[in-house]
């Protein structure tokens, strides 16, 4: 008596490779995808890191307003502003007290490019109270 047999892979072998090539095409395709983000963050990066330090020592320079004794007052509003030296980037500045020290508040720069709710890049500093000479005796004369 012969036996009747065919080569071949039964129905469950099948659905099991299938399963397995999908899971593995699934982790490539999220591996690009968060590789795609890290690429994308690392460019907003390299574009804004020329400019932030300058952009830093002007905002303490030129942030605190002046009262007619030549005293910082109030802070300067910064909301929207272009940065300097990189096209299509905007900047927002956001300051609180920095724990007991009402003279040295912290900052925090946020960096976008259209829309102030997606924060591609964000710094933060000290922005201590006060005015160098040559600003306030440039205001004096005024």
């Amino acid at each position: 008596m012969r036996e009747n047999r065919q080569s071949g892979f039964s129905i469950v072998e099948v659905l099991l490779a299938m399963g397995l090539f999908l899971f593995g095409i699934s982790a490539l395709l999220g591996m690009f995808q968060v590789g795609g983000g890290m690429e994308g963050a690392a460019r907003t990066h390299s574009e804004l890191a020329p400019a932030i330090e300058p952009l830093i020592m002007q905002i303490r320079e030129e942030a605190w307003l002046l009262d007619a004794q030549g005293q910082p007052t109030e802070l300067r509003r910064y909301f929207d502003e272009p940065v300097p030296g990189v096209p299509g980037f905007q900047y927002a500045l956001y300051v609180e007290d920095a724990g007991g020290n009402p003279s040295l508040p912290r900052a925090e720069l946020h960096f976008y490019r259209r829309d102030p709710e997606r924060i591609e890049a964000s710094v933060s500093f000290l922005l201590p109270r006060r005015v160098s000479a040559t600003r306030r005796l440039a205001e004096s004369q005024l």
